[in-house]
C-alpha cells in the first residue's frame, strides 16, 4: 500500500505538469487559430463586419470555429480576384480585334494602306479596280486581277445581277 502511495505521490505532480503543458498548448493553438483566421479573412474580404464575424466565430467557438470559417469564407483572395479581373479584361481586349501596325504596334484603322506612324506598307491598291487589297493576297477578290498583264487582257465573266431585296 505504501508503494502505491509513493507512486501516486510521484506521478501526481508529473500529471499536473503535463496537464498544465497540454492546457498551455491548447490555449496557444486556439490563439494561433484566431490569428490565422484574422489574417486569412483580411486577405479575402474588405468588409469589416465579415472580418469581425469570422474572428469572433473562431474566438467564441474554439476548435469548432476553424472548420466553420473554412466552409463560410470567400473562395478567392482579393489578389486572386484582381488577377482574374485583369485576365478577363485582357481577354476582352484581345477579342475586340484592334488593328495594330505589325511594325510599330500602334493602333491603325482597318482600311489604312500605310501606317501613319512608321509608313510601313499595310495594303496595296488593285491596279484594275483601285480597291484596297491585302499584301498577302495574290489575286484581287473584287475583280480577279492577279497582277500579271496576261490576266488583265483575259476576259472575265460578267457577274450575275441579283435583284435588290425589298425594303432597301
Amino acid at each position: 500500500m505504501e508503494a502505491i502511495q509513493n507512486l501516486l505521490a510521484n506521478v501526481i505532480p508529473l500529471l499536473m505538469v503535463l496537464g498544465v503543458l497540454l492546457g498551455a498548448y491548447l490555449i496557444l493553438l486556439w490563439a494561433a487559430s484566431v490569428l490565422w483566421t484574422y489574417r486569412d479573412i483580411r486577405q479575402r474580404s474588405e468588409d469589416v463586419s465579415v472580418q469581425v464575424l469570422a474572428v469572433g466565430m473562431v474566438l467564441l467557438l474554439p476548435f469548432a470555429g476553424i472548420p466553420l470559417h473554412m466552409i463560410l469564407r470567400p473562395p478567392q483572395t482579393l489578389a486572386e480576384k484582381y488577377e482574374r479581373s485583369l485576365e478577363e479584361e485582357y481577354l476582352r481586349n484581345d477579342i475586340e480585334d484592334k488593328f495594330v501596325c505589325p511594325e510599330c504596334q500602334r493602333p491603325i484603322e482597318p482600311d489604312f494602306i500605310l501606317c501613319p506612324h512608321c509608313t510601313t506598307a499595310l495594303r496595296r491598291r488593285c491596279e484594275v479596280c483601285s480597291r484596297v487589297v491585302d499584301l498577302t493576297w495574290t489575286t484581287c477578290p473584287y475583280c480577279g486581277d492577279t497582277g500579271t498583264p496576261a490576266a488583265r487582257q483575259a476576259t472575265t465573266a460578267v457577274g450575275v445581277a441579283y435583284p435588290a431585296r425589298r425594303g432597301e
